[in-house]
């Protein structure tokens, strides 16, 4: 939906620096965007895309200054604007338009249980599967080849994307979001080692999964032994993340691509944790604690500390080490270099002890005769 640079402007509080009659049909980035397009500018290593870009309007933040006309081309127009990637998406979604309309419904080829509760405006799509005693509250979107096992409660506006599968005993909050092939409340990895075999612990714990989590594809969130497994409101899961039995994990946390948590660790709230990230099972993590992306967790973390390396260290320390490692090749240089001149003097040392010896037996010898 076509708009001038004016109308968006005043959409987002902006100001404009140039033509604000020229109409735009779309929000692209940077390297992307032609004419007609909006685009935005929040960080200064995009000046130079920026500068070859063809754009017609650019979103800047109130912090930088607007490119000379030399620096980028003479009729693109500025909206000056706060934060630049929030108004962004703003207009994005104001450009594309209205969204489809939602289907409301169950699909002939669905599976709904007789004892299931459905709340209204439910959808659910084709081959899904409801079993018995599930819930699903209002506004609930149900995708295509996905399952809900008995018992299990979904809150309302709460979306499943195609082929997630919930296991029974499984709460999932308001308007939490689930993408394709996320498993919740699979048996957690329970065995005791018994007469030579490995024996399964039975895992009956279940899932709770509070309000506003988004959980991404192919994601694992695995049900306590005897307790819930649980998941705080607000937190954020990346795709292929494991969670293992009895894992506590706090509010507002960030779960990113290959994390994974051993059986029964907790972390606080405002946890981060970078891409593929390990943590031992049994650790706890602080509030505010930042976990560099390829961690090894094998001990617990401070609350607001940020830690790095396998096993992890504070980051400064991690820095030093990693900085003193550099060094290796120059230091070994520098000991075969002391281990020399060290043999040189020690050789020196000999010679001129031995012609002391000489010259002392020559002076006795003198003495004699």
């Amino acid at each position: 939906m076509a708009a001038t640079i004016r109308e968006l402007a005043d959409l987002v509080q902006g100001r404009v620096v140039g033509d604000d009659s020229t109409p735009i049909v779309a929000a692209k980035p940077v390297t992307e965007a032609g004419p007609g397009d909006l685009t935005f500018l929040a960080d200064d290593r995009y000046l130079k895309a920026l500068a070859a870009s063809p754009a017609s309007a650019v979103l800047i933040g109130s912090g930088f200054a607007i490119p000379e006309p030399a620096d980028r081309s003479p009729t693109m127009t500025f909206i000056v604007v706060d934060d630049p990637r929030a108004a962004f998406m703003l207009l994005h979604a104001r450009l594309r338009g209205a969204a489809a309309e939602r289907w409301v419904g169950i699909h002939p080829t669905a599976v709904v249980s007789p004892k299931a509760r459905l709340g209204e405006r439910v959808a659910i799509h084709a081959f899904a599967v409801v079993a018995d005693d599930a819930e699903l509250g209002d506004g609930c979107t149900v995708g295509p080849h996905c399952t809900i096992g008995p018992r299990s409660r979904l809150g309302r506006d709460v979306t499943l994307h195609t082929n997630v599968s919930i296991y029974e005993d499984v709460t999932i909050g308001d308007r939490c979001v689930l993408h394709a092939g996320a498993v919740i409340g699979a048996d957690g990895f329970g065995y005791r080692f018994e007469g030579g075999r490995h024996v399964k612990v039975p895992q009956s714990g279940g899932v709770i999964i509070e309000e506003d989590v988004e959980i991404g594809a192919n994601s694992c969130i695995d049900r306590g032994t005897f307790g819930p497994t649980r998941i705080g409101a607000g937190t954020k899961i990346d795709n292929l993340v494991q969670v293992g039995h009895n894992v506590r994990i706090g509010k507002h946390n960030i779960l990113c691509a290959g994390v994974g948590i051993g059986g029964s660790a907790v972390s606080g709230d405002y946890v981060i944790m970078g891409g593929q990230v390990g943590v031992a099972d049994h650790r706890t993590i602080g509030d505010g604690a930042r976990l560099s992306a390829q961690s090894g967790i094998n001990r617990d973390v401070e609350a607001g500390s940020t830690v790095f390396g396998t096993p992890a260290v504070p980051l400064r320390q991690q820095m030093q080490m990693h900085s003193l490692t550099m060094k290796l090749p120059e230091m070994r240089r520098e000991l075969k270099r002391l281990a020399a001149e060290v043999d040189r003097l020690a050789a020196s040392s000999a010679k001129a002890s031995g012609s002391a010896e000489e010259d002392g037996r020559d002076r006795v010898g003198s003495s004699a005769a």
